[in-house]
């Protein structure tokens, strides 16, 4: 028998499936903090600290999750646990996939770990390196920002989030063919950005 909070959680679950008016914004209001909490607390956990972009990214992914075949997550809830457990744990398994993500990347190097947990001597060498390497990064995020949206965008997915240029085509809505040459020219114009003034 189902408690009165998971009688209302079936309830906007499937006003959400059946796409009723209002209701992914009735889920949004009651449960995005849900799952910023979890973000900032699984990023902190394994990362020492979770910056701002970083909860901002696991939640969007985490609603891509989410909603991503006919709500498919939600759907697949069975009432075991309350709908806030069960949203935690997706955005604890979303922020693992994403800090291993960005780890290959290599942009975690570049983050300021002050807070994070003992390291090897390995690490301790790669974070030098990194430490090194941090006035060249904030110079890049400022200038990233002084790009064109539309420039700023290719470069983040090509760059930062690994997209493909088929994908790249299909979210800026281009053919494939003129993604190549875009991102050319936006990286330049990120070159200029960043030469020193004269």
């Amino acid at each position: 028998m189902y408690t009165a909070g998971v009688v209302d959680d079936r309830e906007l679950i499937e006003r959400c499936v059946k796409r009723a008016g209002g209701a992914w914004e009735d889920f949004l209001s009651r449960y995005r903090p849900v799952l910023e909490r979890a973000a900032a607390a699984s990023l902190s956990r394994v990362l020492g600290s979770a910056s701002a972009d970083d909860v901002e990214a696991v939640i969007e992914a985490a609603l891509v999750r989410i909603v991503q075949d006919d709500y498919a997550a939600l759907r697949g809830f069975c009432g075991r646990s309350s709908l806030a457990g069960y949203l935690r744990a997706i955005a604890t398994h979303v922020a693992l996939n994403h800090v291993r993500g960005e780890r290959r990347k290599g942009w975690l190097r570049f983050r300021p770990l002050e807070a994070a947990p003992e390291r090897s001597t390995e690490e301790a060498s790669a974070f030098e390196d990194a430490e090194a390497s941090e006035a060249r990064v904030a110079e890049l995020r400022k200038a990233l920002d002084r790009l064109p949206p539309r420039d700023r965008l290719i470069v983040k997915l090509f760059h930062l989030d690994g997209a493909s240029y088929k994908e790249i085509g299909r979210v800026l809505d281009m053919p494939v063919n003129a993604v190549s040459p875009t991102l050319s020219r936006a990286r330049e114009k990120l070159r200029v950005l960043m030469e020193p003034e004269r």
